[in-house]
């Protein structure tokens, strides 16, 4: 005798695996953003080096606060490209994240070539230096959100992993160099460029794959509902 409609309707619901729920997109963003704080903070707290928001030397350049303002920007749009990428139906907004993101670092890119320019100049070691450290001092205000939107896009469904993840790794350290570029003191314009501007782009080169890879792992490992 041939199963019925209704047989054959709750085999196949049986048969299906079970779904993962994705958190909300402003859950994981509000999320991102405290855990940056609290890194920020912490870090600030260690090491004395709070943001110079009283001092109008710093307010005062075009390049300090277009630096500042593409940042905020390149962080903001590659962070909304990688968690709105992971979620169906959410293409729309992965797709302005990304224009924001590229415009962001676009003009990124511009201010730090006219720093160089209009700024002071400083060459040899002290510029390999000071710049790596600065973009050291980023990467580690960025682990805690970069670990966090990891996790998000295993619990998800990116259409790309390693692009997202590479989008995922600008957003972070685009933040942590946000941090950095408001408490460093060094003003010459290719510490700019090198130490500030270009860090979430390197960091979207060097840890796209690295965290692709963890979160497909953890999405093998994640509870499932």
């Amino acid at each position: 005798m041939r199963p019925s409609t209704e047989e054959l309707a709750a085999q196949l619901a049986h048969d299906l695996a079970p779904v993962k729920p994705i958190p909300r997109l402003r859950v994981a963003a509000a999320a991102i953003l405290a855990l940056w704080l609290a890194a920020e903070v912490t870090t600030a707290s260690l090491t004395g080096r709070w943001p110079h928001l009283r001092e109008a030397a710093f307010w005062s350049s075009p390049v300090a606060i277009g630096i500042l303002l593409g940042l905020g920007l390149a962080a903001a749009g590659a962070l909304v490209a990688a968690l709105a990428g992971a979620v169906p139906g959410r293409e729309r907004l992965a797709r302005f994240g990304w224009s924001t993101a590229g415009a962001a670092c676009i003009a990124l890119i511009g201010c730090g070539c006219w720093a160089i320019g209009a700024g002071e100049r400083e060459a040899g070691a002290g510029l390999v230096a000071g710049s790596a450290s600065c973009v050291a001092h980023a990467l580690v205000l960025a682990v805690p959100a970069a670990l966090a939107a990891s996790v998000y896009l295993s619990r998800g469904a990116p259409h790309h992993r390693w692009i997202s993840a590479g989008a995922a790794a600008a957003g972070a350290a685009g933040l942590g160099a946000l941090a950095v570029h408001a408490t460093c003191r060094d003003a010459s314009g290719f510490h700019l460029l090198l130490g500030h501007c270009l860090t979430p782009l390197l960091a979207g080169l060097l840890f796209a794959l690295p965290l692709a890879w963890l979160s497909a792992r953890w999405s093998r490992t994640a509870p499932e509902s």
